[in-house]
């Protein structure tokens, strides 16, 4: 050990260490202003801290190589080293790098998709979410604990939780992850760190509910996930009549808690005055709530119904209006276009927004049914008044979103489902959205990424099997697109699986197959999947523009929204549009009002 130190010390490799050291941490210093200055990515810095530590130990090895001894004595000349002295150098340069590389781990240079192990699920779907850190104020609301003594109010505690994250989304500039996302991790003991890296936020909210007869007690405590440490805690006891008061206190305590300590910049929202609630209620609000997020036929009828004994008992309470017409249209997504549902869905989200014009969950859901209506005038009115009021909720892009892609505007509504996800970035049904827009605009390998991470939520999903289908077979890779094909088969999707083959036979220039699965998926109507305008679309691809005008002349008459849009999607046969059948469909008055929407759209994007 004396020779190698002896060796060193002649070559002044420890003053070439020193220097490399030096120099390096300040280039790494300078990068670190400097780059984002200029706008560079996030890995570029990752980069440049990679090259400095792998650096180090060649930098050693060319002064070692290079250098010659301080002093060309023949004592000092025949200080030469040994094998194991080499081999020793060596260990002790890889050590260097290892335990430097560790030490850049532990700032942040490295960071490991951590999804699977968190929730249970593949990490494609982090794949969709912006990888350049979380934006400067953001924050997820996790379930907040039951401690009530009861497991039956489970409901009342994830509701406050649920309301709480709603009160914070309404704050333009504050970035909230939705609720499918943060409600991923109840019941999971994970480090809050680790969360926020999944959920791409820089604090976390959580805390605990109890809840005993007319008395509430809410424990909320902030975390900035950047160290782990509190920002911000409280305890609230109130009676319960006036939750509605002590949710606006909390929102508004949080607001300004990150708005002082993460530097956004931004005021608080102004206060509201919120009346006090009958309690009963109130829980019957959130139990109704908690059925509506099962997305079943009884938990939606429930729902409906504690939602009318809500509404007669509080009609000035604007989110029960709104939460009986948000269950109300997804009842009617489910029953084929019953008038009497959208009736009633009409009738609940106007009186929410007439007690509360900034609603933005009734916004969201009016916008949808008059969308589905037809009234382009109305929906181009709460869709301006969604994009005033808060374009970035999660309530507002999704609403959008469907605005979009029913005018024809595929690139917005695949921009607009990008930033949902963001925002929740668990949600299979807004990524199997995504990769439908994807396809639309035949961005194939983008469309086969949003499936797979969709199907890592929820696998074997047979919509998202065939929009992986049509992405693979879109990308010529017919052999996997067959294999799903098949797989949809055995499922005994038929109309799914007919609507596959057609794209696969389609990959393989095959218009006799494919007319023959067009024949299925028609044969098989009404399906779970598709529409009349979809039929006639793949009518259209299969060559048979007959059957696609037929179709396509059904469609208008059930006022289905796909079919306009088909006119300025670039997988539309040009020759549909050309045809007099589709000019015919296009001068009727319904059709010329749905082209006045679209060019109003069109001209405010240039």
């Amino acid at each position: 050990m004396q020779r190698v130190l002896k060796a060193i010390q002649q070559r002044k490799i420890d003053r070439v260490a020193a220097a490399y050291g030096v120099a390096a941490w300040i280039l790494v210093q300078a990068a670190s202003i400097g780059l984002p200055t200029f706008g560079a990515p996030a890995w570029t810095m990752k980069v440049m801290i990679i090259a400095a530590l792998a650096g180090f130990p060649l930098a050693l090895w060319i002064a070692w190589h290079v250098a010659a001894p301080a002093h060309g004595t023949a004592d000092d000349a025949n200080v030469s080293l040994r094998r194991t002295d080499m081999a020793l150098l060596g260990v002790l340069a890889i050590l260097i790098l290892l335990v430097g590389t560790q030490f850049a781990y532990q700032l942040g240079a490295f960071h490991p998709n951590k999804l699977t192990a968190l929730t249970g699920t593949s990490g494609a779907g982090s794949a969709m979410r912006a990888s350049a850190g979380p934006p400067a104020v953001s924050i997820a609301v996790l379930p907040f604990l039951n401690l009530s003594g009861d497991p039956r109010k489970e409901f009342f505690s994830d509701g406050i939780s649920e309301e709480l994250l709603n009160d914070l989304a309404n704050a333009p500039k504050l970035r909230v992850a939705a609720r499918t996302s943060c409600f991923a991790f109840k019941g999971k003991n994970e480090d809050i760190r680790k969360i926020a890296r999944a959920l791409n936020v820089g604090a976390i909210l959580e805390g605990s509910v109890r809840e005993d007869g007319q008395h509430i007690r809410i424990t909320a405590q902030l975390i900035n996930a950047a160290d782990g440490y509190h920002i911000w805690s409280k305890t609230y006891d109130r009676d319960l009549s006036n939750i509605l008061q002590v949710q606006d206190e909390i929102a508004e305590a949080i607001t300004a808690a990150l708005t002082h300590t993460l530097n956004g910049g931004y005021s608080a929202p102004p206060k509201r005055n919120r009346p006090a609630i009958d309690p009963d209620a109130y829980r019957d609000y959130l139990k109704a709530q908690a059925l509506s997020a099962l997305k079943t036929d009884e938990g939606d009828a429930q729902a409906v119904a504690l939602l009318k004994t809500v509404t007669a008992r509080e009609p000035a309470f604007a989110p029960a209006f709104a939460a009986l017409g948000r269950t109300y249209v997804h009842m009617i997504n489910f029953h084929n276009r019953n008038p009497d549902l959208r009736a009633a869905a009409q009738g609940a989200l106007d009186k929410a927004l007439a007690i509360d014009p900034r609603n933005l969950e009734a916004l969201s859901s009016r916008l949808y049914l008059n969308a589905l209506a037809w009234d382009w005038t109305r929906a181009a009115a709460d869709a301006a008044s969604l994009q005033r009021i808060n374009a970035h909720n999660v309530f507002s892009l999704r609403g959008l979103q469907f605005y979009y892609g029913t005018l024809g505007f595929p690139e917005q509504q695949s921009a607009a489902l990008q930033e949902v996800i963001r925002l929740d970035p668990l949600s299979f049904v807004d990524l199997n959205n995504l990769a439908s827009a994807y396809l639309d605009q035949q961005r194939y390998a983008e469309a086969a990424t949003a499936a797979s991470a969709a199907l890592a939520i929820k696998p074997n999903r047979p919509l998202t099997l065939y929009s992986l289908c049509w992405a693979n077979a879109g990308m010529r890779d017919i052999g996997k697109a067959r294999i799903l094909s098949r797989k949809l088969s055995s499922f005994g999707n038929s109309d799914a699986s007919s609507a596959c083959s057609l794209r696969v036979a389609l990959a393989a220039g095959d218009l006799a197959r494919a007319r023959k699965a067009a024949d299925e998926v028609a044969r098989h109507f009404p399906g779970f999947f598709f529409g009349e305008a979809d039929v006639g679309y793949f009518y259209a691809l299969a060559n048979d523009y007959s059957s696609a005008i037929r179709w396509l002349q059904r469609a208008y008459s059930h006022r289905d929204t796909t079919l306009f849009s088909l006119a300025y999607s670039p997988t539309t046969p040009p020759k549909l549009i050309k045809s007099s059948g589709w000019k015919s469909l296009m001068a009727k008055p319904e059709a010329r009002a749905w082209q006045t929407a679209h060019d109003r759209v069109a001209l405010a994007r240039n």
